[in-house]
């Protein structure tokens, strides 16, 4: 079923990329990653049952963060903390998606992972696992927007959320513990609205149209036209916009209104590695209630049906594999 769900997924691409409604450069960059058959799951949290013999700082029993990005930690790229572009490995390698098939998924009874040493992260023993899964990727990805804030709070921040749905309640939670002065949060997803309640964030809109604020920093997860029309509206003169968002479709941007007022404007993918080992270090000085975004906690063995729910964070719990 999930496999279907991504074939039809793959179809409407197909069928907008004919209609002129996809950008073009979508296919020739992400083009195979939707493809089936494909490994599913990209975000885990693991424990180590066996290491190769080159593998020195890594210990079998020790759980682990598994970031989503094949890096090597070694090229100029990684050196520089970019591993999402590692250079040692093919464009967009990664697990849980089906340009590489290699490399395969994290709902899997065991998980190869080149560059271990590299690559993994290990979990304090005082820090529950469960609810980092999504260090792999959703976390770090919500972190690098407010990457040195903490040296600058008294700002005022807004987050559009939408449909990379988890992204934009980890930003606000990982705000509110760095400290941040100001920071309102705008989604159309009533579970969402409540957790951001949860989160107390200053202020809460249902609608794009009632944002009307000028801000420092606006962080951009909506992935629509309608979203990124709210930043560009929303930020303040050289202030900035920070997108995770994903634009499959043609989108319309003002760049001369972007010129006009100064703005700052940041796109591309979370270094997922480098951003995570961040965060990790965040937890041993500062509590962050990353649980709060779980909305839905499941067996591996009700996987299927967990991960088609529609909600904003599933985490899938199984038992160690001896």
């Amino acid at each position: 079923m999930i496999a279907f769900l991504f074939n039809n997924l793959a179809g409407k691409i197909k069928i907008g990329t004919a209609l002129g409604k996809i950008d073009p450069k979508y296919n020739s960059i992400f083009g195979d990653i939707l493809k089936g058959p494909f490994p599913f799951g990209h975000e885990c949290v693991a424990k180590v049952i066996e290491i190769g013999d080159g593998v020195k700082n890594i210990k079998i029993g020790d759980v682990v963060s598994v970031p989503f990005q094949i890096s090597c930690g070694c090229c100029i790229n990684c050196n520089n903390g970019f591993t999402s572009v590692c250079e040692t490995t093919p464009v967009l390698s990664m697990f849980g998606f089906g340009k590489h098939l290699q490399f395969g998924g994290a709902m899997s009874d065991f998980i190869k992972i080149p560059f271990a040493d590299a690559m993994l992260l290990k979990i304090p023993n005082h820090i529950d696992p469960i609810h980092l899964a999504s260090l792999s990727d959703n976390i770090p990805d919500a972190y690098r927007h407010l990457k040195g804030i903490e040296t600058n709070p008294n700002q005022k921040v807004l987050i559009v959320a939408g449909q990379a749905k988890s992204v934009g309640i980890y930003a606000l939670m990982i705000a509110k513990a760095l400290g941040v002065a100001e920071i309102d949060y705008v989604d159309n997803s009533k579970e969402r609205l409540e957790i951001a309640q949860k989160l107390q964030a200053n202020n809460i809109f249902e609608s794009f149209h009632q944002v009307t604020g000028k801000y420092d920093l606006v962080i951009d997860t909506s992935s629509t036209s309608k979203g990124l029309e709210t930043t560009l509206k929303s930020v303040r003169h050289f202030g900035t916009i920070s997108s995770s968002g994903i634009y499959i479709k043609k989108t319309p941007l003002s760049l001369i209104e972007m010129y006009a007022k100064g703005v700052n404007f940041k796109i591309g993918l979370t270094n997922s590695r480098t951003d995570g080992e961040i965060v990790l270090r965040l937890l041993e000085k500062i509590e962050i209630p990353f649980e709060l975004a779980t909305t839905k906690l499941e067996s591996w063995e009700n996987a299927e049906s967990a991960f088609l729910t529609e909600t904003t964070k599933v985490i899938v719990k199984r038992e160690t594999i001896t």
